[in-house]
């Protein structure tokens, strides 16, 4: 994408549960695929530490 983003939604960690999203894919696999933004929202808003969720994936990156 030369004159936008490729927004990808609905991001779970490896091994993580998907809840109601029918078609998930690791923050990791979406960066490798062209991704230029990832939305990563449950996994980390409902983390028990929140910062540290957000950590852990970022490590995966």
């Amino acid at each position: 994408w030369k004159d936008g983003y490729f927004v990808v939604p609905g991001l779970r960690p490896g091994g993580k549960a998907t809840g109601d999203q029918k078609r998930v894919v690791t923050p990791r696999q979406a960066r490798d695929d062209g991704a230029s933004v990832l939305v990563i929202g449950r996994p980390i808003s409902r983390a028990d530490d929140p910062v540290m969720a957000a950590r852990e994936i970022e490590a995966t990156l």
